[in-house]
């Protein structure tokens, strides 16, 4: 049998990471490789919870892999699972999304490097090299997410003074943060606060192309979605990079603070809600740019040439069949 690539996936979709192992394998199949989603025992395969049309298998014990098959698994995938993996004869690669997460499978970087690994993809260069100094030995190949171009379609809505946030990382940090603005900025106490949370990706655009700001509460990130996915809205961002947003945050495209730096938050989202028209337009055109290196056509550029890098010669056995006529790039 022909060799396939398996990304360990899960349903129903949780996460932003979730989402991105789909991503992989869509974009994998669309380029010609036989790639597919292998579920959990504890997914519910419903076609409501798919959020790409791709093959899916499920573990269990009637999955037989083959020594040239290559199982992708997620830095969060816990002990048990590696030790249970192990005893399977295809290779497995560390999709890493999160280098701080990476504690949750290997509590040492020396058991990671022990572990045999014939590879490893991450996020960003951020996470690459914080796995680095961590003592990792892998070569980690960089395939940075893209924004969704839902989110840069709500970029020319009218802009309503409110801000729009995500507590789920910091639910305290939020509370208080509003708490500090209010007793700081009387006069904007009556700006509202639109938490976002539960809601589906075309629900979140909705919400950030109407906010003015998004005040970002990023956490121990690997490189951090929703603060470009506001830039491409259209919204001011403000507020905590979360160490993974170091990839991209600068002064020209928001108004970061320093981790933990409540009052220093509350000042920032007082002054995106009252920068002038033209140097907020002029931040957004800022924040717009900085999302135009996270397109879809330049991840499924580093996707290839990712998988190209980890499997070397073998690649051509793990194309698709063509059809006749048909020329693929190699």
């Amino acid at each position: 049998m022909k060799p396939s690539i398996y990304y360990a996936c899960r349903l129903p979709v949780a996460a932003g990471g979730e989402l991105v192992n789909f991503q992989h394998v869509a974009t994998l199949r669309r380029k010609g490789w036989r790639a597919f989603a292998l579920l959990d025992d504890g997914s519910k395969v419903a076609v409501p919870s798919r959020p790409y049309a791709v093959p899916m298998v499920q573990m269990g014990e009637s999955m037989v892999f083959q020594p040239d098959d290559v199982l992708v698994l997620p830095e969060i995938t816990p002990p048990a699972s590696w030790e249970k993996f192990a005893a399977m004869p295809c290779r497995k690669v560390m999709h890493n999304q999160n280098p701080y997460y990476t504690f949750q499978s290997f509590g040492a970087m020396p058991a990671l490097n022990a572990y045999g690994l014939a590879g490893g993809l991450c996020c960003s260069r951020f996470t690459a090299q914080m796995l680095g100094r961590l003592g990792t030995q892998l070569d980690w190949q960089v395939v940075r997410p893209f924004v969704l171009p839902v989110f840069s379609q709500m970029a020319g809505k009218d802009k309503k003074r409110q801000v729009a946030f995500m507590p789920r990382k910091r639910p305290v940090d939020a509370m208080l943060i509003k708490q500090v603005f209010a007793n700081l900025y009387p006069h904007l106490a009556d700006v509202p606060w639109v938490e976002i949370s539960n809601m589906a990706r075309p629900q979140v655009a909705q919400v950030l192309g109407e906010s003015q700001v998004f005040a970002s509460l990023s956490q121990y990130e690997g490189l951090g979605l929703p603060p470009l996915e506001a830039m491409a809205a259209g919204s001011l961002v403000c507020g905590f990079d979360g160490q993974g947003g170091q990839e991209y945050a600068t002064p020209d495209n928001g108004f970061w603070v320093a981790d933990g730096d409540l009052e220093g938050f509350a000042h920032a989202v007082a002054k995106a809600l009252e920068l002038p028209a033209d140097e907020a337009q002029m931040r957004v055109l800022n924040g717009q740019a900085t999302v135009s290196h996270f397109t879809e056509s330049r991840f499924e550029q580093e996707l290839e040439l990712a998988w190209r890098h980890v499997l070397g010669d073998q690649c051509r056995d793990f194309m698709l069949p063509q059809p006749e006529g048909a020329v693929h790039a190699n």
